[in-house]
C-alpha cells in the first residue's frame, strides 16, 4: 500500500512561459523564411510583454504589416503545436522525480495534446516512474479539467493498492476542485514566472497547502496532508 503523487506539468514541473518562447521562435524561424517577414519572434514576445495573450499570431502579423491570407494563421498554430519545445524540468521537479520515495507518480495535464506529448518527450518524463500519463485532450477539450474523468482513472489504477491521493499543480481556478470532491489532498506550486492567476476564484478552490518549490514536499508533509483529509472524510 503506497501513496500515490498525481502531477500538473505546466508551470509545475517546468516553466510554461519557456514552451511559449520556444514555440514562438519556431513559428518566427518558419514566417521569417517562408513569409519574407523580419523579427517575427521578437514582434510577438514584445506584444507578449505589452499583454496581448489571445490572437498573438494576427496581432504579430499584423504589426509586421502582413494581411493573413486563409489558413495562415493555422499554418502558424499547427507549426507551434507540433514543434519539439526547448524546455527543461525545474531543478527542484529534477530532484523530486529523482527521490527515492515510497509513494508511487501520476501525471494529468490539459492543452493540445500534441503539445502535452511533445513537452513530456523532451522533458524526458517516462524515463521515471510515472504511471499513467494522461493528456486529457485525448478524450476531448471538454474533458479538460476540473472534469472528473482523468482523476477517477489514475483512481482505479491504483485501486486496492493506494493509501492516499495528493494533487500537485499550479493553477486554483481548476486544479483542486475535483481532486478534494474525491477525497484527494491538494498542494499548489507557486513558482516564479508562472503564467496563471495564483489566486482560488473561490475558498472551494483552494489547495490544502501552497508551496514555492517541491523541495517543500517531503514525506512528513504528504502524510499530514493525507492525515488531515482522512480526518475530514472520516
Amino acid at each position: 500500500m503506497t501513496t500515490t503523487i498525481v502531477l500538473d506539468l505546466d508551470d509545475t514541473l517546468y516553466l510554461e512561459e519557456g514552451y511559449i518562447r520556444s514555440g514562438l521562435a519556431a513559428v518566427g524561424e518558419w514566417a521569417d523564411a517562408t513569409l519574407g517577414t523580419h523579427g517575427f519572434r521578437e514582434t510577438a514576445c514584445s506584444l507578449r510583454r505589452q499583454g496581448v495573450t489571445t490572437r498573438l499570431f494576427d496581432a504579430t502579423l499584423a504589426a509586421l504589416g502582413v494581411t493573413p491570407e486563409p489558413g495562415l494563421i493555422d499554418q502558424c498554430v499547427i507549426r507551434y503545436r507540433a514543434h519539439l519545445p526547448d524546455i527543461a524540468l525545474e531543478p527542484d521537479a529534477l530532484a523530486f522525480l529523482q527521490l527515492p520515495c515510497d509513494w508511487s507518480m501520476a501525471l494529468i495535464t490539459d492543452g493540445a495534446a500534441e503539445s502535452q506529448r511533445r513537452k513530456i518527450d523532451a522533458l524526458g518524463l517516462r524515463r521515471f516512474n510515472i504511471d499513467p500519463i494522461i493528456c486529457t485532450d485525448d478524450w476531448g477539450r471538454c474533458f479538460w479539467k476540473p472534469h472528473r474523468r482523468a482523476f477517477e482513472v489514475v483512481h482505479a489504477s491504483r485501486k486496492g493498492t493506494a493509501t492516499g491521493f495528493l494533487y500537485v499543480a499550479d493553477n486554483p481556478a481548476k486544479d483542486f476542485i475535483t481532486p478534494a470532491r474525491l477525497g484527494w489532498s491538494t498542494v499548489q506550486i507557486n513558482r516564479p514566472g508562472a503564467i496563471h492567476p495564483r489566486v482560488p476564484p473561490s475558498p472551494h478552490h483552494a489547495a490544502d497547502a501552497e508551496i514555492a518549490s517541491l523541495e517543500a514536499l517531503t514525506p512528513g508533509l504528504v502524510e499530514d496532508l493525507l492525515a488531515v483529509r482522512r480526518r475530514r472524510w472520516a
